[in-house]
């Protein structure tokens, strides 16, 4: 199952959170020694908040972890299985793909949105409606996917844009959180180093 990891001591204290799912208010909570775990109503896990981390692990991070080592996950596991919590798998890719726009069409409905058709090695296009100023056919571009968590804590879910139906997000700077990009907007463009269906982070 996909989650995202998020670190920043500064803010929320010693405490590395794993979010399973971003929209869902938790019904209640259990701690077994460091760790507290979070489920909803259907008694499913949401989440992890493992307190008192640098006891166990050193982090550099200050918010989002898109992807961290098998040895990482492991520490984790063995906390997790200690505490008889459900496990978690390894976090080997962070769902930010290289994409390259292929095809690009106003939205009927509306004065900004694009329909795009987007490149990322699968198997087929992906169709994304984007608002961005800067979108053009050509642009090599980060590509959140399905079900990936943003640096914000917001997960990627497919669903309709007024009536257009899309499955990803085409990110700008700030929407990664990349230093120097805080108060730019536009899509974040990547150059011609970038393979079109790698991983962002593995490059970045």
């Amino acid at each position: 199952m996909k989650f995202g990891m998020y670190y920043n001591k500064e803010t929320i204290g010693d405490v590395l959170l794993v979010i399973y799912k971003s929209d869902v208010i938790p019904a209640h909570i259990e701690q077994r020694n460091d760790i507290v775990a979070l489920f909803d109503k259907d008694n499913e896990i949401v989440g992890y908040n493992f307190l008192n981390i640098s006891n166990s692990m050193k982090i550099k991070a200050h918010g989002q972890i898109p992807i961290c080592s098998h040895q990482v996950i492991d520490i984790l596991n063995c906390m997790l299985k200690n505490a008889s919590f459900p496990l978690l798998d390894y976090l080997d890719e962070s769902g930010f793909k290289v994409g390259q726009i292929v095809e690009m069409e106003e939205h009927p409905d509306s004065d900004h949105l694009h329909i795009l058709k987007v490149d990322i090695k699968k198997d087929r296009l992906l169709n994304i409606v984007c608002g961005s100023f800067n979108a053009k056919v050509g642009l090599k571009v980060v590509v959140a996917t399905e079900n990936c968590f943003m640096p914000s804590g917001k997960q990627i879910i497919p669903g309709e844009v007024m009536g257009v139906f899309s499955e990803g997000m085409l990110c700008s700077g700030r929407e990664l959180n990349i230093d120097g990009y805080e108060n730019k907007k536009g899509l974040y463009i990547l150059d011609d180093s970038y393979n079109v269906g790698d991983d962002f982070y593995t490059l970045y």
